[in-house]
């Protein structure tokens, strides 16, 4: 197989990648060539997708380029507005003070400014730890919050490589299981597994009989809430259960807080949701062709959040709640903090306060697209915030 001597962009109307950015990915595209050729033509879709974003040196999380903010691929929460940074800081504020330990581990902190705003937000954090598996955004993370932080906070910020063994405190999942690998199902007469293969010089798709414990689980989906119609296709994350097992080890006495696009199963898998939730993100950019430009742009899929709470029981967390992200905010004083910064700026001041607001709430947005799940474990602590009260909930 040789590998693609252009990008076919089969009709999508994206930037053209720059050199420098062509050579990286078709350094990763020789690697998932090498893997589909020794797996007999084909490679299951969870396995391209976790060699698109996590192959060491070449994969998208793995890669140099800038995925946040306005440069970037896509903007997250904490980027849009420091008020949802703020009110994360009064929701771990809160269960401090109910005797959680002063200590908080972020997964995949991005550009850190959610880690910087609770620094700020709470003085008194005794430790705040970092899990980044990319380098390179650990990099980034140093020079941005050593330039910020005064010595004082940043000597309380430590980076990671894996789980610390002995966890008591906060845990923030923000956007991360999103861009877990996932397993792409399609329904015939019965169940096929999309998997990636090679023709034509470029990726296309190829079906493949799933594994049994992939087809228990997707049955196991219909026994529940019904079957679903012919020509359905879907994704299936079978990596719940070992991540939120391996959290539970790690934790003791703690809190965990997971923001995140997704839905409660019956959404999830509803009959109308045809095509499933498959995305990616290139320069700002929202298309749903993951064989294109492989380590050079973000593939997610949208969270089971009842396959979540399932997996954290079974792992061992009681569960919290599970709210929209406009409800958890408003009740952890978003509006508040917005008035009040509102009176103290100017008329652009006031109108971007505004715009962060709206972008954070409404429906159409994040608000209600964005849900939070908090977990407890060895902990019975108050969270208001996390309980529902009517649709908004």
């Amino acid at each position: 197989m040789n590998p693609p001597t252009a990008f076919d962009l089969s009709g999508l109307e994206l930037p053209q990648p720059d050199v420098d950015a062509i050579e990286h990915s078709t350094g990763l595209v020789q690697k998932i060539l090498a893997r589909i050729e020794k797996n007999n033509g084909v490679i299951g879709f969870d396995e391209y997708m976790q060699m698109a974003l996590y192959e060491p040196g070449f994969g998208y999380y793995s890669g140099g380029t800038i995925k946040f903010g306005a440069f970037g691929d896509f903007v997250t929460a904490p980027e849009i507005s420091p008020l949802f940074g703020n009110c994360l800081g009064r929701q771990a504020r809160a269960l401090v003070a109910q005797g959680c330990a002063a200590r908080v581990l972020e997964f995949g902190a991005g550009s850190g400014k959610l880690c910087a705003r609770i620094l700020q937000t709470l003085p008194n954090l005794e430790r705040y730890q970092i899990l980044d598996l990319s380098a390179e955004l650990k990099q980034r993370q140093q020079g941005y919050l050593r330039n910020l932080l005064d010595n004082e906070q940043f000597d309380k910020i430590e980076w990671l490589n894996s789980l610390p063994d002995e966890f008591d405190g906060i845990v923030i999942a923000n956007e991360v299981l999103d861009a877990m690998p996932v397993h792409l199902l399609y329904k015939q007469d019965d169940w096929s597994e999309l998997g990636v293969a090679y023709a034509e010089q470029r990726f296309s798709w190829r079906d493949f009989a799933p594994a049994d414990h992939v087809l228990e689980a997707i049955r196991a989906i219909e026994s529940r809430l019904g079957e679903l119609p012919r020509g359905y296709r879907c994704e299936l994350n079978l990596n719940l259960q070992p991540w939120f097992r391996a959290l539970a080890q790690s934790c003791r006495r703690a809190v965990v807080i997971i923001i995140d696009y997704g839905y409660e199963q019956v959404d999830y898998y509803h009959p109308s949701r045809r095509n499933g939730t498959l995305d990616c993100y290139y320069q700002h950019r929202v298309h749903s062709d993951p064989l294109i430009y492989p380590g050079l742009q973000d593939i997610t899929a949208f969270v089971d959040f009842d396959a979540c709470a399932d997996a954290a029981e079974a792992g061992g967390f009681s569960i919290a709640g599970l709210v929209s992200q406009r409800h958890f905010l408003i009740e952890n004083g978003l509006l508040e903090d917005a008035r009040q910064q509102s009176e103290q700026g100017d008329v652009q001041q006031r109108l971007a306060l505004s715009q962060q607001v709206k972008t954070l709430t409404m429906p159409d947005e994040m608000g209600q697209r964005f849900k939070v799940l908090a977990l407890q474990k060895s902990l019975e602590l108050e969270m208001p915030a996390m309980q529902r009260r009517g649709a908004d909930g």
